[in-house]
């Protein structure tokens, strides 16, 4: 498009972990719509400079700490608004709260347009001054941005209703993936059972799954005691995790944990795998008992691959998990709870079956991930052309 030709924008986050799992696509759509496209974050694994090299998207490193480090935050927003003067961006796309501030504050400081991605991790959080601070965080960030971009409609709702944002500044974006790699019907069943043969898990194992990064906050305290609970009444059981460790995750699972509750025997750990369209075909359940999350992907693509799911009955799942219909809800931080619904779909493989079939239904009809591009780019092109 004429309009794009040219144009720069940059994407800003944390850590560049983020910018690979999250922004893919988009950085890809927004390539070919001829936009030139830059991606500011901290750089945890060099080997990530690859990624982007092949995607042809200048990374540039600009470290941000993901805790409050005030110094540290202040150094980072200096070094954001040089690189901004720099580069002269005519859009600024940020993402998570400490990026999402700082880019919005150095983006205003050097005169660029800038466009928030609203992630209220502060939902889930008691009432008290945590959440208080984040919301705060929250409304600076706003205020210093033209656009915030939030991605459910109970979001939007939200924000108005905490004065975080006026409606005439939200953009409810969706979210999605890409349902032309996760679709179960792609996949040979030979496949899938020489990676079970490679995994060492039995014809007839059964295999419960989660995705998530190996920190406390993804529920795996809870899902650990679930499944000890269950293996005693299903000795065919396995746990398959599959997981990201980063070097600034903070509060990551005890290393010793599951051979002190005895489950390690049947525990699967697969770090940083590239064929998850396969690895959520092993598994007979997903479950992600999570304890706050905006939009969890892995959640879109296990119900893109059908598989029958049971999650916390927190907003973030419940964009994706409609109770009863396309999978079921628990309470948060409750094992009984957990391994009571797991156990209800282990018992009952027709119901499992159809709610994983329903799971499918509801991926193809709202959570394409090519409509969510095209949605975020004519958005691009209104504030640009504005």
């Amino acid at each position: 498009m004429a309009e794009s030709k040219g144009k720069k924008i940059a994407f800003v986050t944390a850590i560049e972990s983020s910018l690979i799992t999250i922004f893919y696509n988009q950085l890809l759509n927004l390539k070919k719509q001829g936009y030139q496209v830059t991606a500011i974050s901290s750089l945890e694994f060099a080997e990530n400079l690859e990624f982007f090299k092949k995607l042809g998207v200048e990374f540039i490193e600009v470290p941000i700490q993901r805790k409050i480090t005030p110094f540290a935050d202040l150094v980072s927003l200096f070094r954001l608004y040089r690189v901004f003067k720099r580069k002269r961006f005519d859009l600024v796309h940020t993402q998570m709260p400490k990026a999402t501030l700082l880019g919005a504050l150095a983006g205003r400081l050097a005169g660029i347009p800038v466009v928030n991605t609203g992630r209220p991790l502060f939902r889930e959080m008691p009432l008290g001054a945590r959440r208080r601070f984040f919301i705060l965080i929250e409304k600076l960030a706003a205020s210093f941005a033209n656009l915030v971009m939030v991605e459910n409609p109970l979001d939007a709702e939200m924000y108005l209703q905490l004065g975080i944002a006026p409606e005439s500044k939200l953009f409810i974006q969706g979210n999605g993936i890409d349902l032309s790699r996760f679709n179960p019907e792609k996949i040979p069943r030979d496949e899938i059972e020489k990676l079970r043969a490679e995994l060492g898990i039995p014809k007839t194992g059964r295999v419960i799954g989660i995705v998530a990064r190996y920190v406390v906050e993804k529920g795996y305290l809870e899902l650990f005691a679930a499944f000890q609970k269950l293996l005693q009444k299903y000795p065919d059981l396995f746990l398959l995790a599959a997981t990201l460790s980063l070097p600034s995750d903070i509060g990551t699972v005890p290393e010793e944990l599951p051979g002190q509750m005895g489950i390690a025997q049947r525990l699967l750990l697969l770090k940083n795998r590239s064929d998850m369209e396969r690895i959520y075909l092993l598994m007979d359940i997903f479950a992600l008992p999570t304890h706050r999350d905006c939009f969890p992907r892995s959640l879109v693509e296990a119900a893109a691959m059908a598989r029958p799911i049971v999650a916390s009955d927190i907003t973030g799942c419940q964009v994706v998990v409609q109770n009863e219909k396309t999978g079921l809800l628990v309470p948060p931080k409750n094992p009984g709870a957990l391994a009571q619904a797991i156990e209800r779909l282990l018992s009952n493989p027709e119901l499992a079956r159809t709610l994983g079939a329903k799971a499918r239904e509801f991926a193809l009809q709202n959570l394409d991930e090519q409509k969510v591009c095209a949605q975020i780019s004519d958005c691009y092109q209104t504030l640009l052309q504005s």
